[in-house]
Protein backbone atom coordinates (compact mmCIF):
# COMPACT_ATOMS: atom_id res chain seq x y z
CA UNK A 1 0.00 0.00 0.00
CA UNK A 2 2.60 2.51 0.72
CA UNK A 3 4.66 1.56 -2.12
CA UNK A 4 1.39 1.78 -3.97
CA UNK A 5 0.92 5.60 -2.63
CA UNK A 6 4.41 6.68 -3.32
CA UNK A 7 4.30 5.40 -6.89
CA UNK A 8 0.98 7.74 -7.15
CA UNK A 9 2.75 10.75 -5.42
CA UNK A 10 5.30 10.06 -8.36
CA UNK A 11 2.76 10.03 -11.11
CA UNK A 12 0.89 13.11 -9.84
CA UNK A 13 4.14 15.13 -8.96
CA UNK A 14 4.80 14.93 -12.57
CA UNK A 15 1.89 15.94 -14.16
CA UNK A 16 2.20 19.16 -12.07
CA UNK A 17 5.71 19.57 -13.70
CA UNK A 18 3.86 19.21 -17.09
CA UNK A 19 1.03 21.37 -15.73
CA UNK A 20 3.98 24.33 -15.07
CA UNK A 21 5.27 23.46 -18.89
CA UNK A 22 1.55 24.22 -20.48
CA UNK A 23 1.22 27.30 -18.51
CA UNK A 24 4.68 28.59 -19.69
CA UNK A 25 3.82 28.00 -23.28
CA UNK A 26 0.21 29.48 -23.37
CA UNK A 27 1.47 31.74 -21.76
CA UNK A 28 4.62 32.95 -23.86
CA UNK A 29 2.47 32.12 -26.99
CA UNK A 30 0.07 35.58 -25.61
CA UNK A 31 2.88 37.01 -24.47
CA UNK A 32 4.64 37.41 -27.99
CA UNK A 33 1.03 37.84 -30.01
CA UNK A 34 0.74 41.12 -28.11
CA UNK A 35 4.61 41.98 -28.41
CA UNK A 36 4.86 41.84 -32.23
CA UNK A 37 1.95 43.79 -32.25
CA UNK A 38 3.02 46.50 -30.20
CA UNK A 39 6.79 46.13 -32.17
CA UNK A 40 5.08 46.08 -35.44
CA UNK A 41 2.40 48.99 -35.19
CA UNK A 42 3.69 50.91 -32.14
CA UNK A 43 7.73 50.97 -31.63
CA UNK A 44 8.30 51.20 -35.63
CA UNK A 45 6.02 53.48 -36.52
CA UNK A 46 7.40 55.68 -33.88
CA UNK A 47 10.74 55.52 -35.12
CA UNK A 48 10.48 55.66 -38.55
CA UNK A 49 7.86 58.12 -40.34
CA UNK A 50 6.36 56.16 -43.46
CA UNK A 51 3.88 57.43 -45.66
CA UNK A 52 0.91 55.12 -46.01
CA UNK A 53 2.55 52.63 -43.36
CA UNK A 54 -0.45 50.91 -42.53
CA UNK A 55 -1.22 49.50 -46.41
CA UNK A 56 2.14 48.55 -46.82
CA UNK A 57 2.69 46.43 -43.68
CA UNK A 58 -0.49 44.75 -44.45
CA UNK A 59 0.47 43.98 -48.10
CA UNK A 60 3.92 42.54 -46.67
CA UNK A 61 1.54 40.99 -44.17
CA UNK A 62 -0.67 39.26 -46.89
CA UNK A 63 2.51 37.97 -48.68
CA UNK A 64 4.25 36.53 -45.57
CA UNK A 65 0.85 34.58 -44.74
CA UNK A 66 0.24 33.47 -48.35
CA UNK A 67 3.98 32.21 -48.79
CA UNK A 68 3.71 30.38 -45.30
CA UNK A 69 0.14 28.79 -46.19
CA UNK A 70 1.67 27.77 -49.58
CA UNK A 71 4.25 25.62 -48.00
CA UNK A 72 2.92 24.47 -44.65
CA UNK A 73 -0.60 24.63 -45.00
CA UNK A 74 -3.68 26.31 -43.76
CA UNK A 75 -3.35 26.89 -40.18
CA UNK A 76 -4.69 27.34 -37.73
CA UNK A 77 -7.19 25.31 -37.89
CA UNK A 78 -10.70 26.97 -36.91
CA UNK A 79 -12.28 26.15 -33.76
CA UNK A 80 -14.95 24.23 -34.91
CA UNK A 81 -12.73 22.23 -37.15
CA UNK A 82 -10.35 21.46 -34.18
CA UNK A 83 -13.48 20.34 -31.88
CA UNK A 84 -15.04 18.38 -34.95
CA UNK A 85 -11.27 16.92 -35.33
CA UNK A 86 -11.28 15.50 -31.66
CA UNK A 87 -15.08 14.21 -31.78
CA UNK A 88 -14.16 12.24 -35.07
CA UNK A 89 -10.77 11.02 -34.53
CA UNK A 90 -10.53 10.99 -29.96
CA UNK A 91 -7.24 12.99 -31.09
CA UNK A 92 -5.64 15.84 -31.80
CA UNK A 93 -2.13 16.08 -33.33
CA UNK A 94 0.52 17.66 -31.37
CA UNK A 95 3.70 17.35 -33.71
CA UNK A 96 3.74 20.42 -35.83
CA UNK A 97 2.31 22.64 -33.15
CA UNK A 98 4.91 25.32 -33.93
CA UNK A 99 3.55 25.63 -37.34
CA UNK A 100 -0.07 26.04 -35.82
CA UNK A 101 1.53 28.90 -33.46
CA UNK A 102 3.70 30.42 -36.17
CA UNK A 103 0.31 30.73 -38.19
CA UNK A 104 -1.70 32.36 -35.60
CA UNK A 105 1.12 34.70 -34.58
CA UNK A 106 1.04 35.95 -38.68
CA UNK A 107 -2.17 36.78 -38.71
CA UNK A 108 -2.36 38.76 -35.43
CA UNK A 109 1.05 40.55 -35.80
CA UNK A 110 -0.22 41.93 -39.20
CA UNK A 111 -3.22 43.65 -37.90
CA UNK A 112 -5.41 40.69 -39.42
CA UNK A 113 -9.29 41.50 -37.80
CA UNK A 114 -8.90 37.96 -36.57
CA UNK A 115 -9.67 37.03 -32.88
CA UNK A 116 -6.79 34.72 -31.06
CA UNK A 117 -9.09 32.19 -29.95
CA UNK A 118 -8.25 29.44 -33.19
CA UNK A 119 -4.90 29.11 -32.57
CA UNK A 120 -5.10 29.32 -28.67
CA UNK A 121 -7.87 26.35 -28.93
CA UNK A 122 -6.20 24.56 -30.98
CA UNK A 123 -2.65 24.94 -28.84
CA UNK A 124 -4.28 23.98 -26.60
CA UNK A 125 -6.08 20.88 -27.42
CA UNK A 126 -2.64 19.88 -28.80
CA UNK A 127 -1.13 20.58 -25.22
CA UNK A 128 -3.33 18.19 -23.34
CA UNK A 129 -3.32 15.00 -25.95
CA UNK A 130 0.61 16.46 -25.31
CA UNK A 131 0.06 15.86 -22.09
CA UNK A 132 -1.89 12.43 -21.96
CA UNK A 133 0.84 11.03 -24.25
CA UNK A 134 3.64 12.21 -22.18
CA UNK A 135 1.68 10.48 -18.79
CA UNK A 136 1.67 7.32 -20.56
CA UNK A 137 5.56 7.58 -20.68
CA UNK A 138 6.14 8.34 -17.70
CA UNK A 139 3.98 5.70 -15.91
CA UNK A 140 5.48 3.00 -18.25
CA UNK A 141 8.71 4.42 -17.26
CA UNK A 142 8.02 4.47 -13.74
CA UNK A 143 6.78 1.16 -13.96
CA UNK A 144 9.76 -0.51 -15.80
CA UNK A 145 12.07 1.43 -13.07
CA UNK A 146 10.62 -0.21 -10.24
CA UNK A 147 10.16 -3.42 -12.12
CA UNK A 148 13.36 -3.82 -12.79
CA UNK A 149 15.38 -2.29 -9.77
CA UNK A 150 12.80 -2.22 -6.74
CA UNK A 151 15.04 -0.75 -4.46
CA UNK A 152 15.67 2.03 -6.64
CA UNK A 153 14.67 5.94 -4.61
CA UNK A 154 11.73 7.82 -5.68
CA UNK A 155 14.27 10.62 -6.42
CA UNK A 156 15.74 9.35 -8.90
CA UNK A 157 12.93 7.54 -10.98
CA UNK A 158 11.41 11.27 -10.64
CA UNK A 159 14.15 12.54 -12.46
CA UNK A 160 14.51 9.60 -15.08
CA UNK A 161 10.32 10.47 -15.62
CA UNK A 162 11.21 14.18 -15.97
CA UNK A 163 14.03 13.41 -18.94
CA UNK A 164 11.60 12.24 -21.04
CA UNK A 165 9.60 15.19 -20.42
CA UNK A 166 11.43 16.70 -23.83
CA UNK A 167 10.93 13.92 -26.24
CA UNK A 168 10.25 14.81 -29.61
CA UNK A 169 6.85 14.55 -30.73
CA UNK A 170 7.60 11.27 -33.07
CA UNK A 171 8.89 9.57 -30.37
CA UNK A 172 6.32 10.45 -28.03
CA UNK A 173 3.60 9.80 -30.52
CA UNK A 174 5.09 6.06 -31.57
CA UNK A 175 6.01 5.28 -27.87
CA UNK A 176 3.59 2.37 -27.56
CA UNK A 177 3.04 2.13 -24.25
CA UNK A 178 -0.35 1.40 -22.57
CA UNK A 179 0.35 0.71 -19.12
CA UNK A 180 -2.95 -0.03 -17.06
CA UNK A 181 -4.35 3.22 -15.52
CA UNK A 182 -7.49 3.68 -13.75
CA UNK A 183 -10.33 6.14 -14.21
CA UNK A 184 -10.01 7.64 -10.94
CA UNK A 185 -5.86 7.84 -12.01
CA UNK A 186 -6.41 9.38 -14.98
CA UNK A 187 -9.03 11.71 -13.45
CA UNK A 188 -6.89 13.33 -10.42
CA UNK A 189 -3.86 13.52 -12.65
CA UNK A 190 -5.88 15.73 -15.65
CA UNK A 191 -7.10 17.54 -12.58
CA UNK A 192 -3.73 18.38 -10.90
CA UNK A 193 -2.37 19.39 -14.35
CA UNK A 194 -4.95 21.77 -14.80
CA UNK A 195 -5.12 23.14 -11.84
CA UNK A 196 -1.21 23.67 -11.48
CA UNK A 197 -1.36 24.97 -15.09
CA UNK A 198 -4.12 27.52 -13.97
CA UNK A 199 -1.91 28.79 -11.00
CA UNK A 200 1.18 28.77 -13.11
CA UNK A 201 -0.47 31.17 -15.26
CA UNK A 202 -2.07 33.56 -13.09
CA UNK A 203 1.24 33.55 -11.47
CA UNK A 204 2.85 34.52 -14.13
CA UNK A 205 0.41 37.24 -15.18
CA UNK A 206 1.03 38.53 -11.68
CA UNK A 207 5.29 38.47 -11.72
CA UNK A 208 5.71 39.71 -15.29
CA UNK A 209 2.58 41.34 -16.46
CA UNK A 210 -0.88 39.78 -18.48
CA UNK A 211 -0.46 38.19 -21.52
CA UNK A 212 -3.86 39.01 -22.58
CA UNK A 213 -6.68 40.50 -20.36
CA UNK A 214 -10.22 39.82 -21.00
CA UNK A 215 -12.15 43.10 -21.26
CA UNK A 216 -15.33 42.96 -19.08
CA UNK A 217 -18.05 45.75 -19.09
CA UNK A 218 -19.39 47.35 -16.00
CA UNK A 219 -22.73 46.99 -15.01
CA UNK A 220 -24.93 50.40 -15.40
CA UNK A 221 -28.26 51.64 -14.57
CA UNK A 222 -31.45 50.80 -16.69
CA UNK A 223 -34.79 52.42 -16.84
CA UNK A 224 -38.12 51.70 -17.47
CA UNK A 225 -38.34 53.95 -20.50
CA UNK A 226 -35.21 51.66 -21.87
CA UNK A 227 -36.75 48.56 -22.00
CA UNK A 228 -39.55 49.28 -25.05
CA UNK A 229 -36.44 49.82 -27.39
CA UNK A 230 -35.54 46.47 -26.42
CA UNK A 231 -36.97 45.02 -29.75
CA UNK A 232 -35.58 47.26 -32.01
CA UNK A 233 -32.01 46.80 -30.57
CA UNK A 234 -32.54 43.19 -30.50
CA UNK A 235 -33.56 43.62 -34.34
CA UNK A 236 -30.27 45.80 -35.16
CA UNK A 237 -28.00 43.17 -33.84
CA UNK A 238 -30.04 40.26 -35.99
CA UNK A 239 -29.89 42.32 -38.71
CA UNK A 240 -25.97 42.86 -37.93
CA UNK A 241 -25.64 39.26 -37.90
CA UNK A 242 -27.46 38.93 -41.48
CA UNK A 243 -24.56 41.24 -42.63
CA UNK A 244 -21.85 39.25 -41.25
CA UNK A 245 -23.27 35.94 -42.61
CA UNK A 246 -23.88 37.15 -46.13
CA UNK A 247 -20.60 38.98 -46.13
CA UNK A 248 -19.12 35.34 -44.96
CA UNK A 249 -20.60 33.38 -48.04
CA UNK A 250 -19.74 36.40 -50.92
CA UNK A 251 -16.18 36.50 -49.38
CA UNK A 252 -16.29 33.12 -49.49
CA UNK A 253 -17.10 32.88 -53.06
CA UNK A 254 -14.96 35.51 -54.16
CA UNK A 255 -11.66 34.12 -52.35
CA UNK A 256 -12.52 30.56 -53.41
CA UNK A 257 -12.46 30.95 -57.05
CA UNK A 258 -8.89 32.09 -56.62
CA UNK A 259 -8.20 29.31 -54.16
CA UNK A 260 -9.25 26.87 -56.92
CA UNK A 261 -7.07 28.53 -59.25
CA UNK A 262 -4.11 27.65 -56.39
CA UNK A 263 -3.79 31.35 -56.32
CA UNK A 264 -3.11 30.91 -52.15
CA UNK A 265 -0.72 33.88 -52.66
CA UNK A 266 -2.66 36.32 -54.14
CA UNK A 267 -5.60 35.54 -52.33
CA UNK A 268 -3.76 36.82 -49.37
CA UNK A 269 -2.32 39.60 -50.43
CA UNK A 270 -5.48 40.72 -51.97
CA UNK A 271 -7.22 40.49 -48.12
CA UNK A 272 -3.92 42.65 -46.90
CA UNK A 273 -4.64 45.03 -49.83
CA UNK A 274 -8.44 45.51 -48.29
CA UNK A 275 -7.40 45.20 -44.62
CA UNK A 276 -4.63 48.06 -45.40
CA UNK A 277 -7.16 50.36 -47.33
CA UNK A 278 -9.94 50.04 -44.96
CA UNK A 279 -7.60 49.80 -41.65
CA UNK A 280 -6.01 53.40 -42.91
CA UNK A 281 -9.73 54.99 -42.94
CA UNK A 282 -11.17 53.23 -39.93
CA UNK A 283 -8.18 52.19 -37.87
CA UNK A 284 -10.34 50.43 -35.26
CA UNK A 285 -11.72 47.74 -37.40
CA UNK A 286 -8.34 46.24 -37.64
CA UNK A 287 -7.14 43.63 -35.23
CA UNK A 288 -8.97 41.41 -33.42
CA UNK A 289 -11.17 44.32 -31.12
CA UNK A 290 -10.11 42.63 -27.94
CA UNK A 291 -7.87 45.68 -26.85
CA UNK A 292 -10.31 48.32 -28.02
CA UNK A 293 -13.44 46.91 -26.24
CA UNK A 294 -12.43 48.45 -22.44
CA UNK A 295 -11.26 51.52 -24.94
CA UNK A 296 -14.60 52.15 -27.00
CA UNK A 297 -16.69 51.91 -23.42
CA UNK A 298 -15.54 54.82 -21.82
CA UNK A 299 -14.83 56.86 -25.00
CA UNK A 300 -17.59 55.87 -27.40
CA UNK A 301 -19.13 59.58 -26.64
CA UNK A 302 -15.97 60.68 -28.59
CA UNK A 303 -17.08 59.23 -31.97
CA UNK A 304 -20.59 60.46 -33.64
CA UNK A 305 -23.15 57.32 -33.32
CA UNK A 306 -23.43 56.78 -37.56
CA UNK A 307 -19.49 56.24 -37.38
CA UNK A 308 -19.30 53.66 -34.25
CA UNK A 309 -22.29 51.98 -36.19
CA UNK A 310 -20.06 52.25 -39.48
CA UNK A 311 -17.39 50.31 -37.73
CA UNK A 312 -19.28 48.00 -36.06
CA UNK A 313 -20.37 47.20 -39.46
CA UNK A 314 -17.38 47.21 -41.47
CA UNK A 315 -15.06 45.15 -39.01
CA UNK A 316 -17.68 42.62 -39.88
CA UNK A 317 -16.92 42.47 -43.07
CA UNK A 318 -13.56 42.79 -43.04
CA UNK A 319 -13.34 39.74 -40.60
CA UNK A 320 -14.77 37.25 -43.18
CA UNK A 321 -12.31 39.04 -45.96
CA UNK A 322 -9.56 38.28 -43.81
CA UNK A 323 -10.25 34.86 -42.91
CA UNK A 324 -11.59 33.98 -46.26
CA UNK A 325 -8.49 35.27 -47.53
CA UNK A 326 -6.23 32.91 -45.78
CA UNK A 327 -5.46 35.26 -42.97
CA UNK A 328 -6.87 32.67 -40.94
CA UNK A 329 -7.66 32.90 -36.94
CA UNK A 330 -11.33 33.56 -35.26
CA UNK A 331 -13.99 35.56 -35.27
CA UNK A 332 -15.35 35.64 -31.86
CA UNK A 333 -13.25 38.91 -30.54
CA UNK A 334 -13.97 41.21 -33.18
CA UNK A 335 -18.04 39.92 -33.59
CA UNK A 336 -18.45 41.10 -29.91
CA UNK A 337 -16.18 44.03 -30.95
CA UNK A 338 -18.74 45.12 -33.22
CA UNK A 339 -21.65 44.68 -31.01
CA UNK A 340 -20.19 47.30 -28.74
CA UNK A 341 -19.96 49.51 -31.35
CA UNK A 342 -23.22 48.99 -32.81
CA UNK A 343 -24.58 48.99 -29.14
CA UNK A 344 -23.02 52.20 -28.61
CA UNK A 345 -24.33 54.27 -31.53
CA UNK A 346 -27.45 52.85 -31.30
CA UNK A 347 -27.61 53.42 -27.66
CA UNK A 348 -26.17 57.76 -28.43
CA UNK A 349 -28.78 57.75 -31.21
CA UNK A 350 -31.94 56.22 -29.27
CA UNK A 351 -30.89 57.57 -26.27
CA UNK A 352 -31.06 54.59 -24.30
CA UNK A 353 -29.07 53.02 -21.33
CA UNK A 354 -25.25 52.01 -22.93
CA UNK A 355 -25.40 48.70 -21.05
CA UNK A 356 -28.10 47.77 -21.96
CA UNK A 357 -27.87 48.47 -25.93
CA UNK A 358 -24.67 46.55 -26.02
CA UNK A 359 -25.74 43.57 -24.17
CA UNK A 360 -28.55 43.34 -26.61
CA UNK A 361 -27.07 44.00 -29.92
CA UNK A 362 -23.99 41.21 -29.01
CA UNK A 363 -26.13 39.00 -27.54
CA UNK A 364 -28.17 39.33 -30.84
CA UNK A 365 -25.42 39.11 -32.89
CA UNK A 366 -23.83 36.19 -31.61
CA UNK A 367 -26.88 34.40 -31.04
CA UNK A 368 -27.78 35.21 -34.62
CA UNK A 369 -24.01 34.16 -35.81
CA UNK A 370 -23.48 30.55 -33.60
CA UNK A 371 -27.33 29.64 -33.65
CA UNK A 372 -26.13 27.89 -30.61
CA UNK A 373 -27.87 29.85 -27.41
CA UNK A 374 -25.91 28.53 -24.78
CA UNK A 375 -22.36 28.88 -26.57
CA UNK A 376 -23.96 32.87 -27.16
CA UNK A 377 -24.47 32.81 -23.42
CA UNK A 378 -21.60 31.52 -22.61
CA UNK A 379 -19.34 33.79 -24.38
CA UNK A 380 -21.48 37.39 -23.18
CA UNK A 381 -21.31 35.97 -19.60
CA UNK A 382 -17.18 36.18 -20.24
CA UNK A 383 -17.08 39.64 -21.23
CA UNK A 384 -20.44 41.47 -19.85
CA UNK A 385 -21.69 42.11 -16.32
CA UNK A 386 -23.89 39.63 -14.66
CA UNK A 387 -26.23 41.74 -13.01
CA UNK A 388 -27.98 41.84 -17.25
CA UNK A 389 -27.78 37.80 -17.48
CA UNK A 390 -31.49 37.99 -17.34
CA UNK A 391 -31.28 39.80 -21.02
CA UNK A 392 -28.41 37.98 -22.41
CA UNK A 393 -30.46 34.67 -21.79
CA UNK A 394 -33.37 36.26 -23.51
CA UNK A 395 -31.98 37.36 -26.01
CA UNK A 396 -29.29 34.51 -26.84
CA UNK A 397 -32.28 32.34 -27.51
CA UNK A 398 -34.68 34.54 -29.29
CA UNK A 399 -31.92 35.05 -31.74
CA UNK A 400 -30.29 31.31 -31.86
CA UNK A 401 -33.74 30.17 -32.44
CA UNK A 402 -34.34 31.94 -35.46
CA UNK A 403 -33.56 29.74 -38.50
CA UNK A 404 -30.79 30.33 -40.97
CA UNK A 405 -31.10 29.80 -44.50
CA UNK A 406 -28.95 26.84 -45.15
CA UNK A 407 -27.10 28.65 -47.36
CA UNK A 408 -25.70 31.29 -45.13
CA UNK A 409 -25.34 28.81 -42.38
CA UNK A 410 -21.17 28.57 -41.34
CA UNK A 411 -21.64 25.14 -40.98
CA UNK A 412 -24.50 22.98 -42.98
CA UNK A 413 -24.58 20.50 -40.07
CA UNK A 414 -25.82 23.30 -38.32
CA UNK A 415 -29.43 23.34 -38.77
CA UNK A 416 -30.27 25.41 -35.23
CA UNK A 417 -31.00 24.64 -32.41
CA UNK A 418 -34.76 24.09 -32.31
CA UNK A 419 -33.99 21.57 -35.30
CA UNK A 420 -31.26 20.07 -32.86
CA UNK A 421 -34.03 19.94 -29.89
CA UNK A 422 -36.40 18.24 -31.99
CA UNK A 423 -34.09 15.64 -33.57
CA UNK A 424 -32.50 14.74 -30.34
CA UNK A 425 -36.15 14.14 -28.81
CA UNK A 426 -36.67 12.12 -32.10
CA UNK A 427 -33.88 10.32 -31.54
CA UNK A 428 -34.16 9.32 -27.92
CA UNK A 429 -37.62 8.20 -28.86
CA UNK A 430 -36.69 5.54 -31.72
CA UNK A 431 -33.90 4.18 -29.21
CA UNK A 432 -36.63 3.61 -26.40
Amino acid sequence: MKRQKNHRMLELGFAAVTGVVIAVLVWLYLKLANAGITVIWEIIPSHMEIEHYTLIMCLIGGLIVGIFHHFYGPYPESMADAVRRVRETGFYPFKNLYITIIAAFLSLFFGGAVGPESGLVCLLLGLCFWAMAQFRLARNKMQTCFAEHPGLSGGYVFRQMLKDLFYSADRISNDGSNPEWKRSEQISTGVTTGVVALFIYLLMNRLFGSAFTIPHLEAGEIYMKDRFSVILLAAAGIGAGYIFLISRKLTSLFFGKLRTKKLDILNTVLGGLILGLIGTALPMTMFSGGSDMQLIQYEYYQYTPWLLILIGVVKLFLTNVCIESGWRGGHFFPVIFSGLSIGYGLSTLLGTSQILSVVVVTAALLGTILQQPIGALALMVIFFPVEELGWMTVICFVAGCIPIPSALRLNQENKGFIYGLIHRKEKKTDDR
